[in-house]
């Protein structure tokens, strides 16, 4: 998992800074003598705020989310991830293999949610943008192939951006793709609060790195957060557990 480093964030990240590294002090991060200082209170936080409990604050999936599979099955993943991450690179396939084995029998739906960490991609932001750019003209299944090209490729350079876009505007099937209008939508960042506000609700959920992936339940409660590219059997594992419930 990727962390973002030396972020200018809001109080509300600061204060899950201070949970993490208190959580750190009393599940032995420090030292035998660190550990026991405060002990009390460290134990009312951390079992307050449990990974679960905070995944809790994230956002319903509604019908404005980028989805693939059926918006109505029992077990939904919620991923918050970075386009240029390593990382979510290397588990956007996994998650393409759970939609294999459940999303087309209706028992999985992936919903994909922006998280970029721009203090170490500098890329991130702007393919996020320009991923929501696409969305607007080609709707959902212009923004997964442009999603699923991205990552299949690896993002390296900013002119990949627009080129990715422009590639995937030609091809028929997709309804074609107004370049200019693409650009301009990029240019002015007219998707900016709405991904912005996607990264606000990751924080709010406990969100710190990439790719983090929460996985609901068909009563929408919280069954498991995935942090890192989750090997299959993990990720298999914890959609069979929410499966039951």
């Amino acid at each position: 998992m990727e962390q973002e480093k030396n972020m200018t964030v809001p109080g509300a990240i600061v204060a899950a800074g201070i949970i993490i590294a208190l959580a750190v002090l009393y599940t032995g991060g420090g030292k035998n003598g660190a550990q026991k200082v405060a002990d009390t209170e460290v134990k009312t936080v951390t079992q307050k705020q449990t990974k679960e409990e905070l995944a809790a604050n994230v956002k319903p999936v509604s019908s404005a989310d980028h989805i693939i599979g059926n918006p109505n099955a029992p077990v939904k993943i919620i991923e918050f991830s970075d386009i240029q991450c390593p990382y979510c690179q290397q588990f956007h396939p996994t998650l393409l293999q759970a939609m294999d084995e459940y999303g087309k029998a209706g028992k999985v739906a992936w919903i994909y949610r922006h998280f970029p960490l721009v203090s170490i991609h500098p890329l991130a932001m702007p393919a996020a943008l320009a991923s929501e750019c696409v969305a607007e003209q080609g709707g959902n299944d212009m923004f997964w192939a442009y999603l699923n090209k991205l990552f299949a490729d690896g993002l390296t350079s900013e002119q990949q951006i627009s080129d990715t876009a422009k590639e995937l505007g030609v091809v028929k099937k997709l309804g074609g793709l107004d370049m200019a209008s693409f650009k301009t939508c990029l240019e002015t960042q007219k998707y900016k609060d709405a991904v912005e506000a996607e990264i606000q609700n990751a924080i709010d959920s406990g969100v710190s790195g990439t790719p983090t992936s929460i996985v609901l339940d068909k009563n929408g409660k919280v069954v498991g957060v995935l942090g890192g590219a989750s090997p299959y059997a993990q990720v298999k594992a914890l959609i069979d557990v929410a499966l039951t419930k």
